[in-house]
């Protein structure tokens, strides 16, 4: 409900209710917890209908007005409403009357007998999918974080406990495992000129105290988290604060030991904190215990007084975009926390967004360059492999260039990583029948064969089955596998070189976080010759001994119906391709693709994004699309599907005088590019505004009164999208 509501402050409450503090109010026949977001000497309100605070929760404000200013802020750009701002910024601790200090978890109570799995398997394919993952895991886990990876409610896991096969615990909150980050981070002894230069710049816009934007484009490995380091310590030395923001896969203790090489005290925000530790941290920062949090997107609502700067690392991640509501983007709120404090905002990168590179060509940010490595090594020269005359010679896995570069890598005794952003052995089972391919029943989506646990895998809804003896369709013998994924490619290379160490790294073997700090603790130890893995293993990895990189199959992402699937590609090769040569070693890289001549395959092999942002800026400003314009896109999703589109006919028809009002072209309704997900059918419509600075505020008004008024169809308003599927 886009609404505040009015209570009455009792006499004996008078001197403790301020704007800021929490209460305690009736509301809707219970008990809910609210923050004071403004004071009145009076009410429109007739007295009956006034009810009374019923509790002071706070001896002190604890949500400042920089925390409600951005809150109404981002209730405004990004269509939600107050409160749905607000609860976003707050920790789960502070929205309810009670402290919890325990959490949750789940556990696999032993070793099952096969005939207890197969039968599960069989005819509780839920259960038997949650107790397969806990055994593998084989240590107690967090329940509400197992059933939203597996997409599952908690009947399973209720089900499993009544059976004996699992226990489920309150245990007493652990301690942080960021607490003992090693801080072993060494100073340089020097800057390099390009460093010295950014850092004299941030430095300078500190001492001025105000406000500005910088993009630091630096080559990977060319020191940009020195620059972070320098421009942090200056803002504590002149009495103000940080936050530093990076993607949640690079959060590890290694990235945070920087910090904490640097600075006494550092926040760590994340993920995997629990209600009550993430309150401490928040506490901390209140009352300047600490001066410097480093966290994942939520970090950006920390509440850092005096806050001097605020670091964005790989600005161009899209995790930085909030998937659920509010749908807010971390670096847009990063700039604006900055400018509401006057504070200065680094937005880092080797490959920039198209958004931020225009902000900066434009002049409306500050565009700062590190073109050259650190030690002056160079970038490693980069091997592109058309796969398409591959196929006569060898296998259309590995081409024979990397095979052989792989052996001879081995037998140097370096390392080797391989990466291939799709998970499973094989993405498509085909029927040379009928040629089709095995879908999910619930989605849109082909079935991906998993080798190891020998079931099909739907990777949008998680859904499980057997692989069919013959096709469904047509019940013909012989379904094969189309396509690789990173259990396919460990298979091969496990065959290819089998005296060396191979270890994969991908969502299916790494569950917890946990597992991928041993993997990359036993990777950095050289325990471990050939990494295969996902986009998990593209980016903040720092291994001297890593040689050789090969990007297995480059054109996995770059034919989506999206149109930032190029800029995608681009940024997946350049940063992984950034994993080699980091040391005293030369690296090489090897792409192989299908399409060679692709200008994101070539400028990615050349190192030149200049060129390709040139490029595909060229096709964006053509075609509207950003930075050239503003996108909101509406997804309206329904287990009917006729009533679904006509509820995107009927929204696209009643507003369209406002969209004419606004400047804005639609696109659609349409079927959405996965058409169905989790059994719901989807439509989308696109709002495209031409005038990047055209105000929507009327537009997404209606749009939220739109989707609010909905009670069957589910209406989902997404402003300045980042997916598009």
């Amino acid at each position: 409900m886009d609404c505040e509501f009015t209570y009455r402050v009792p006499e004996e409450l008078e001197r403790a209710v301020q704007v800021g503090v929490r209460v305690a109010v009736p509301f809707a026949g219970g008990r809910e917890v609210g923050v004071v977001s403004a004071l009145a000497g009076e009410s429109d309100l007739h007295p009956r209908r006034l009810r009374d605070v019923a509790k002071v929760l706070d001896q002190e404000p604890l949500i400042g007005s920089a925390q409600l200013s951005l809150a109404r802020w981002i209730s405004e750009r990004y269509a939600c409403s107050f409160g749905e701002a607000l609860h976003a910024a707050l920790p789960a601790a502070l929205k309810r009357e009670g402290e919890r200090r325990k959490t949750r978890t789940i556990r696999a109570l032993g070793s099952p007998e096969a005939a207890v799995l197969e039968e599960l398997a069989r005819t509780q394919e839920k259960q038997h999918r949650l107790l397969r993952t806990l055994l593998e895991i084989g240590a107690p886990v967090e329940l509400s974080e197992i059933l939203r990876r597996s997409n599952l409610s908690d009947a399973p896991a209720k089900s499993l406990a009544a059976r004996g096969l699992v226990a489920i615990e309150w245990v007493a909150s652990a301690s942080d495992e960021f607490s003992s980050a090693p801080a072993d981070r060494r100073r340089p002894d020097h800057l390099t000129a390009e460093q010295s230069t950014a850092v004299a710049v941030l430095r300078g816009v500190l001492d001025r105290r105000e406000h500005r934007t910088v993009l630091l484009e630096g080559v990977t490995g060319s020191g940009k988290t020195e620059v972070y380091l320098s421009a942090i310590e200056h803002a504590l030395s002149l009495g103000r604060g940080a936050i530093v923001l990076v993607p949640e896969i690079a959060l590890t203790p290694q990235t945070v030991g920087w910090f904490r090489s640097r600075f006494a005290d550092v926040a760590v925000l994340h993920s995997r904190l629990t209600d009550s530790q993430r309150l401490t941290m928040w506490h901390r920062l209140f009352r300047r215990e600490a001066r410097v949090v480093v966290g994942a997107r939520s970090a950006i609502f920390a509440p850092v007084p005096d806050l001097g700067i605020v670091v964005v690392d790989e600005e161009h991640e899209p995790s930085f975009k909030q998937g659920s509501i509010p749908r807010y983007h971390a670096r847009d709120v990063a700039v604006e926390v900055a400018r509401e404090a006057g504070a200065l905002c680094v937005l880092g990168s080797a490959t920039p967004s198209l958004e931020s590179w225009h902000q900066a060509r434009l002049g409306a940010w500050t565009h700062l360059k590190l073109s050259t490595r650190v030690g002056a090594r160079p970038l490693p020269p980069v091997e592109i492999v058309d796969m398409r005359n591959e196929g006569a010679r060898g296998s259309r896995l590995f081409s024979n260039r990397l095979k052989h570069l792989v052996l001879e890598t081995l037998a140097k005794g370096e390392q080797s990583i391989l990466f291939q952003n799709r998970r499973g052995f094989a993405p498509v089972l085909w029927c040379s029948g009928c040629k089709q391919t095995l879908r999910c029943v619930h989605c849109d989506v082909s079935l991906t064969w998993h080798q190891r646990i020998g079931r099909l895998v739907c990777h949008s809804c998680c859904e499980e089955q057997e692989r069919p003896g013959a096709c469904p369709y047509c019940s013909a013998p012989g379904l094969r596998y189309l396509g690789a994924g990173s259990e396919r490619i460990e298979s091969e290379i496990r065959a290819l070189a089998p005296t060396a160490r191979v270890l994969r790294m991908d969502s299916d073997t790494m569950h917890r976080r946990e597992d991928y700090e041993q993997a990359l603790s036993a990777f950095g130890r050289g325990e471990i010759d050939i990494l295969v893995g996902t986009q998990m293993i593209a980016k903040g990895l720092d291994f001297p001994r890593v040689t050789l990189v090969g990007v297995i199959d480059a054109d996995a992402g770059l034919h989506l119906p999206d149109f930032r699937a190029a800029e995608r590609t681009f940024q997946l090769i350049a940063q992984v391709a950034g994993r080699a040569g980091r040391g005293a070693l030369p690296g090489r890289i090897v792409v192989q693709t299908l399409s060679p001549e692709h200008p994101a395959i070539q400028c990615a092999a050349k190192h030149d994004f200049a060129r390709f942002a040139a490029g595909e800026d060229e096709l964006r400003l053509e075609l509207s699309y950003p930075p050239h314009a503003r996108l909101v896109r509406i997804v309206f999703e329904d287990e009917d599907e006729i009533r679904g589109r006509d509820c995107a006919a009927r929204l696209v028809a009643e507003l369209a005088a406002e969209s004419e009002r606004a400047g804005a072209i639609v696109l659609g309704p349409a079927p959405a590019p996965i058409a169905l997900a989790r059994g719901r059918h989807r439509q989308n419509a696109l709002f495209k505004f031409a005038d990047t600075q055209a105000p929507l505020t009327e537009l997404l008004a209606a749009l939220k009164k739109f989707a609010t008024s909905e009670a069957k169809t589910r209406v989902s308003i997404d402003v300045d999208p980042v997916a598009m599927l």
